[in-house]
């Protein structure tokens, strides 16, 4: 493909960008940020709608009403001119990135729909053509723009298959080109420089430091870790011309450090530039991220979620940072951008956004991922309608953009089944799972437990033949009324309630005394599905409500987890009967399977067969159709992520966030900072990085309010106020905090629920 890029060096240096400041500096400082021929060609068009008159005269105004210019798609037809008014797989990725950098991805045949009527651009864009012509002059440009000549070229019913553009390369390399141009010019905008990418260095001291860790760490399991670590690394060395690996262990083997230890082999022996570690769960991420910090300089390791603030890139005191509230902008920038560090833990929903979101704000990290490792844990938490998608996009990504993905889970699915052989290798032999090390408890099926009183009579047994029990059930109903019940019997101190009716700091400060309070006495937990993954806690025995096996296995690793010699031959997890209300599909149940195949007391290191079966049936029920691959092949950015949110992070459009004010003043507090940021946006003198700024700190205390929100269904919060103006969040104020709220049990939803709803079951 033929290069074709602006003459910068003709431009005028009156010419501006931003206010006072040089177009071509502006564009060239883009250009050199990425070593990539699409990149600056993007560059070098994205903004050269800018340069006409009216753009001039709109970045001097004190006045700056939106919409007011249209310097994206002058960009994007110029370039459509260049390129002789024809698009192929090359160029479709330059033109879509010029035409959408200040937005979201579309679907490319709504783009061409909206392109192809000459009459309607105009009529909608009345100075595009005048734009044009005076930036023809500019550059010196000989050939004139024809309007009909560009709006015919779209004027194709199915535009995509038409000029054969489609497939899984045009859609992931639209979404790179698009990322690096995106974050290129907001990078520019804030440090009015180009980006140099960070080396990943010091690889080797990172080996030895996580080695040294590793010896510190003596156990009985300590052994068996060892030579499970050292299994995966010497059958990675004989096939490291691979890119997917599998690594199917028990829970217990030191999983987190072996797939880190074989990540760093990989950045060493494939000069990679970034690990990447995606969690599902939040709570996994910080006990993560606090291993990795004895290992890790802070200045490569980030954590990263909903709920993260931004890191500080900028070493300045206290009394600086605040004189230099620019400074937290670019720290924000960065952050999200995940430009700066070389080490990310994150969840799958930020990783897989990556794979299939077409927002703006979620791709400005998208060429991070390129010569990257990613280790996906726990990976069996991917839905499975969404495997087969989510195998064929890895398979493509290893091949394409030189990405090296490690694949962890106690329960894996078949995946292997959907992933590309040629580029697949299983590193751990099946051998530890029948280890005695992994045989810390018992899996057993109890039909005959069935209702909430049996259920409650088997966990006072359990409890007073003096056992610590955690009991998991799959509705926060279910779960207070077990609570409510045992409180008649138990004392305070020894039973504790476990549920998402809780705000995430009261979640956090559970967890907290239940570890800090396990080895001094025995205790009762009641839990919904919170307590499943991520959460280090070891009772002596377990009860589950029946649910998905691999849930079921789940819970199963918060009994005995600690391998403890006294209760190896009691530990037990109890299947029950379904209860309650059970609010999984009856697809992922596949109640007749697990019932079969455990029919009789199992032990830990004896499941591996169970589970193999299991996921082959499952499997097996799974079809074998593709929910998302098709409408990536045919470029619909739009249909790919509402068909993902669909199957993966579904939204419930009945739910309604409520903040709980825990301290008296406090939604005051926030409600001042908030006050304090709009008022300062009203000041229309403000320079585009004051606004950038502001808005960044609106988000900074959204994610501090996020700590006391719970989300529960709008039927529940009654005549709770907005919380601030006309916001659709709720809030729970301190005076009302005895009557909704408590520390102990949560959200009190019976407070909430309006007569005619009182039987629903939530």
């Amino acid at each position: 493909m033929e290069i074709i890029i602006v003459n910068l060096f003709d431009i005028d240096e009156k010419y501006c960008s931003h206010p006072n400041y040089p177009y071509k500096e502006h564009i060239q400082n883009i250009a050199d940020t990425f070593d990539d021929s699409f990149h600056k060609e993007s560059a070098s068009f994205h903004d050269l709608g800018k340069l006409c008159n009216a753009f001039q005269i709109y970045i001097n105004s004190a006045n700056k009403s939106k919409n007011k210019t249209t310097h994206a798609l002058v960009g994007a037809f110029f370039y459509f001119k260049k390129r002789n008014y024809n698009l192929n797989k090359k160029t479709l990725p330059v033109f879509i990135s010029i035409l959408k950098h200040h937005g979201n991805l579309e679907n490319i045949n709504t783009v061409a729909d909206r392109l192809n009527d000459s009459e309607d651009i105009i009529y909608k864009h009345s100075n595009l053509i005048q734009a044009i012509t005076e930036i023809e002059k500019i550059i010196e440009d000989e050939n004139d723009f024809n309007i009909e000549n560009a709006c015919n070229y779209f004027y194709e019913d199915e535009f995509v298959s038409k000029y054969g553009l489609s497939g899984m390369d045009s859609y992931f390399k639209i979404k790179e080109v698009f990322s690096k141009l995106i974050f290129a010019d907001k990078y520019e905008a804030i440090f009015k420089s180009n980006y140099n990418e960070k080396k990943f260095e010091s690889v080797e001291l990172y080996i030895e430091k996580l080695l040294k860790l590793l010896s510190t760490k003596t156990n009985d399991l300590s052994f068996i870790r060892n030579n499970a670590r050292k299994d995966t690394l010497e059958k990675f060395k004989r096939n490291i011309d691979k890119n997917l690996f599998l690594i199917e262990a028990p829970t217990g083997i030191g999983k987190t450090f072996m797939a880190l230890n074989l990540a760093l082999e990989i950045v060493r022996l494939k000069k990679k530039k970034r690990i990447i570690n995606a969690l599902p769960m939040t709570s996994i991420i910080d006990q993560t991220y606090e291993e990795y910090l004895n290992i890790f300089d802070d200045n490569i390791l980030m954590k990263y979620h909903h709920l993260t603030f931004s890191k500080e890139y900028y070493n300045l005191d206290n009394e600086k940072r605040n004189e230099e509230d620019y400074y937290k902008q670019k720290d924000a920038f960065i952050n999200k951008s995940w430009a700066e560090d070389n080490v990310i833990v994150t969840t799958f929903n930020q990783l897989l956004n990556l794979f299939y979101s077409n927002k703006n704000k979620d791709l400005i990290k998208f060429w991070t991922l390129k010569d990257s490792v990613i280790i996906l844990d726990e990976i069996q938490a991917i839905p499975r309608v969404l495997l087969k998608d989510f195998s064929e996009t890895i398979s493509f990504l290893s091949r394409e953009f030189n990405i090296d993905f490690i694949l962890m889970s106690a329960t894996v699915p078949e995946i292997k089944n959907f992933l590309d052989n040629s580029l697949l290798c299983e590193l751990l032999d099946n051998k530890y799972f029948s280890l005695d090390f992994n045989n810390r408890y018992a899996l057993s099926f109890d039909k005959d437990i069935n209702s909430e009183d049996k259920l409650i009579n088997a966990i006072l047994s359990k409890f007073n033949e003096d056992n610590s029990v955690l009991t998991v059930v799959n509705t926060k109903k279910l779960a207070l009324k077990i609570y409510e019940e045992l409180k008649k019997t138990v004392d305070k101190s020894s039973l504790f309630l476990l549920s998402s009716l809780f705000i995430p700091l009261s979640r956090k400060n559970i967890i907290s005394k239940i570890k800090n309070n396990l080895n001094k006495r025995k205790l009762i937990l009641i839990s919904t599905q919170v307590v499943e993954v991520g959460v280090d806690l070891d009772f002596d025995i377990g009860f589950r409500e029946f649910a998905p096996f691999y849930s079921i296995i789940q819970t199963a690793g918060r009994v005995n987890r600690e391998n403890r010699i006294e209760v190896k031959d009691t530990a037990e997890l109890i299947i029950t009967s379904k209860i309650g209300y059970s609010p999984y599909h009856q697809t992922d149940l596949l109640e007749d399977v697990v019932t079969n195949l455990i029919n009789s007391s199992i032990r830990e290191n004896c499941l591996l067969p169970i589970l193999k079966n299991y996921f082959e049936i499952a499997i097996k029920r799974t079809s074998p159709d593709t929910l998302l691959i098709n409408k990536m092949i045919n470029l619909e950015f739009d249909n790919v992520i509402d068909e993902f949110n669909n199957n993966f992070m579904k939204n419930l459009p009945y739910l309604t966030s409520v903040f709980i004010e825990l301290k008296k003043g406090l939604h005051e507090s926030f409600i001042e900072e908030l006050e304090n940021c709009h008022n300062k946006l009203k000041n229309t003198k403000l320079k585009l990085e004051e606004k950038m700024e502001i808005k960044e700190e609106i988000k900074r205390i959204y994610k501090k309010v996020s700590l006391y929100v719970i989300n529960v269904s709008k039927e529940e919060v009654g005549i709770l106020p907005p919380f601030y103006n006309d916001s659709e969040m709720k809030v729970c104020s301190n005076n009302m905090l005895k009557d909704f709220y408590d520390t102990e049990t949560g959200f009190k939803r019976d407070k909430m629920l309006p007569l005619k709803t009182e039987n629903v079951i939530f």
